[in-house]
């Protein structure tokens, strides 16, 4: 008995301690908040098997007393306890259903009952530790046991449900672990007159029960009796001690394991909740990601419009490339450029893009005449839909469609503070524009603003290089034609008093040099003809109206000519550009025609690198008689040359000698186009 005693009170312990060393962690798990119970529970049970092992092993006979009394109050305690602890378990693990609340009032007349029942045995003439042991076992450890058991039977259930059957079946060990632990500790008590160990004869027996001696069998002393310790010794063969210590050892077992269990599932629980956190940063990564490239595909098509206005390409193929880019980028239905009419009295839709399809309108006159643009127009300020708004307001917002609007967003068009007309977008979807879509809209409509005014001062520099290039035809008509006629007029008069006087062969001489005058201004004023036809000839492109250039100034003067165009596409020259190139080769040919004396002039056009800048190269080499270069530097025709190449930040290069032709060298930098895109490659 002693080394049974030990056992039980070592199980006990030893769950005590595994609760407190888990209550001592970190964490959350369904258990944790009952560990302070189950390990009272155990210390305080294990303590009262440890008095139990010193009683039994009567070597503190002088402490008897004390130790029996001790003994009562464990075992009060660890039956308080164990009945706090198993409420805990039924209860909080998990809540008990509402129509629970009315356990208490079923119970409480049975429990009266029994508390009434139990109060009278204590004036039997017996001593009153056995009726304290037994209406403790009856009252705690019972209900207490029952209580704890079925708590964890919920918990199997739960977890069974969950499909986490690892859990389940150490929830069904321990749950099942403590109903056993009921039977044996709270309903197997030492023989008495009353409850499941009632009898009729028990004096003989009293004293053996509190020694640890077994009881000498029922019949011989006229015992009836069930559930006590004897009539386990008699059904089992094994004394009760034997069935309490495996008692508390499965249920320590299952409960350890059980709390194990609980730690792994908050293992497994916190690695859920990072797996979450993992998953929500990469969803949030993707995000920035998204809108990165997002960004990035707004910053490419801004720049590619910024390229193009800086190319000064015609308005309407910029805005016709913006529309069609804010119709992808911001995935409507349609998208709308209006402008203005010239009396500022009409809003005429200028550009719009519609299922894939963006294209000018042919028809000037097409108005707009939606009450919302109209209202944005005025205001001067951009219009977003929110959803629910009337029908009539979408109306006449998408053209060439008979489907209706249900979202749309306008941006006023603003140039040097005057409203100029309006750039909208429309969805056929209730789907509504976003904050960030009116940023994107504006950008655009500032683009469209910028490649207007882009516009208007090409026009105004062609304008200019037009009234220039009048302007020097008019000085070398001026210099050339007008002082040929003044010259005729007085040759006219000189032939007249040789005439007169009859001095024939200095007549004839006059009318020679008179004639080659005439044949020199002819060649002029043909010339200026040529030039007039030529210079800003790009509806033909730039090699085409070189090419026809030549040709008619080889049949004009007689001297071969040579065109080789090097370059694949366009030039890339700024238009002011292009005009002071062909104005160049204009001045060369007049230096070839009236200086050179050559039968043959070439001209190449090549494209070429020059310190990481690309730039255009004019060739024009003649066989002609030369110069001595520093007799003519600071000839006009050659520095008007190189004033023009300078203009537009190119140079002038004159390479000649006396006898050996002369070669001119025209280099003009292009529109920085490769630069450009090399940046939007970084940029990605």
């Amino acid at each position: 008995m002693i080394l049974l005693n030990f056992l039980y009170g070592l199980a006990f312990e030893g769950l005590g301690l595994a609760a407190y060393l888990q209550l001592r962690r970190e964490g959350d798990f369904p258990l944790k908040k009952e560990l302070p119970w189950l390990a009272a529970f155990g210390f305080v049970g294990g303590a009262a098997g440890w008095v139990d092992m010193f009683l039994a092993s009567e070597s503190l006979v002088e402490f008897d007393e004390i130790l029996n009394i001790l003994r009562v109050v464990l075992h009060i305690l660890t039956g308080l306890l164990l009945l706090r602890f198993g409420w805990g378990i039924l209860n909080n693990l998990n809540p008990l259903p509402a129509w629970s609340i009315f356990i208490p009032g079923v119970l409480i007349v049975p429990i009266a009952f029994v508390i009434t029942y139990a109060s009278t045995t204590f004036i039997t003439p017996s001593p009153i530790e056995i009726p304290i042991e037994i209406w403790t076992r009856y009252l705690l450890y019972l209900p207490g046991s029952l209580l704890a058991g079925v708590g964890f039977l919920r918990q199997w259930n739960v977890q069974r449900k969950n499909k986490l059957y690892d859990v389940a079946r150490l929830m069904l060990g321990a749950g099942l672990a403590f109903l056993f632990e009921a039977v044996v500790v709270g309903l197997i008590v030492p023989a008495a007159p009353y409850g499941p160990a009632s009898y009729y004869n028990y004096d003989r027996v009293v004293h053996n029960a509190f020694v640890g001696e077994n009881f000498i069998e029922p019949q011989n002393y006229g015992l009836s009796s069930w559930l006590d310790y004897q009539s386990v010794l008699n059904t089992t063969g094994l004394p009760i001690e034997i069935w309490r210590m495996f008692s508390a050892v499965i249920v320590t077992f299952f409960v350890v394991k059980a709390l194990d269990v609980f730690e792994a599932i908050r293992k497994r629980q916190i690695l859920m909740l990072q797996e979450e956190r993992d998953h929500a940063q990469h969803a949030a990564i993707e995000t920035q990601i998204l809108a990165r490239q997002t960004a990035e595909t707004w910053t490419n098509a801004l720049i590619n419009i910024s390229r193009r206005i800086a190319e000064l390409d015609h308005v309407d193929e910029i805005l016709i490339y913006i529309v069609d880019n804010v119709r992808q980028l911001l995935r409507t239905n349609f998208v709308g450029v209006a402008i203005m009419d010239q009396e500022n009295s009409v809003l005429e839709l200028k550009c719009y893009s519609k299922d894939e399809k963006t294209e000018l309108v042919a028809n000037a006159s097409v108005a707009v005449t939606n009450s919302q643009v109209q209202s944005a127009m005025r205001n001067s300020r951009s219009y977003r839909s929110q959803g629910g708004e009337s029908v009539e307001l979408f109306e006449g917002v998408c053209f060439f469609t008979d489907q209706q609007a249900r979202a749309i967003a306008i941006v006023p068009l603003r140039l040097e503070g005057t409203t100029i007309g309006a750039l909208w977008i429309a969805r056929f979807e209730e789907d509504q524009f976003s904050e960030t879509d009116m940023i994107w809209l504006e950008s655009m409509a500032d683009q469209v603003v910028i490649a207007i005014q882009h516009g208007l001062m090409t026009s105004q520099l062609q304008s200019l290089s037009i009234v220039e290039e009048r302007g020097r035809i008019a000085r070398e008509m001026h210099d050339g034609l007008a002082q040929v006629l003044g010259y005729m007029n007085l040759q006219v008069q000189t032939l007249g008093s040789l005439l007169k006087q009859g001095k024939s062969e200095q007549l004839q001489n006059e009318l020679k040099q008179m004639r080659q005058a005439i044949q020199v201004a002819d060649a002029d004023v043909r010339e200026n003809i040529l030039s007039l036809r030529t210079t800003l000839a790009q509806e033909k492109g730039m090699d085409a109206a070189m090419d026809e250039y030549l040709t008619e100034f080889g049949i004009q003067t007689g001297v071969e000519t040579k065109f080789s165009y090097l370059v694949e596409g366009n030039l890339n020259l700024a238009s002011l550009a292009e005009v002071q190139l062909v104005c160049i080769l204009q001045e060369a040919l007049t230096n070839v025609r009236k200086h050179a004396n050559a039968s043959c002039v070439a001209v190449t056009i090549t494209k070429e690198t020059h310190e990481n800048v690309d730039q255009i190269h004019m060739h024009v080499a003649d066989d002609g008689s030369g110069f001595v270069q520093a007799i003519f530097k600071h000839n006009f025709g050659l520095q008007t040359m190189r004033e023009r190449a300078e203009s537009v930040g190119g140079r002038l290069v004159v390479t000649s000698a006396e006898g050996d032709g002369t070669y001119i060298e025209c280099y003009l930098p292009c529109l920085q186009q490769e630069r450009l895109q090399k940046q939007s490659v970084v940029i990605h």
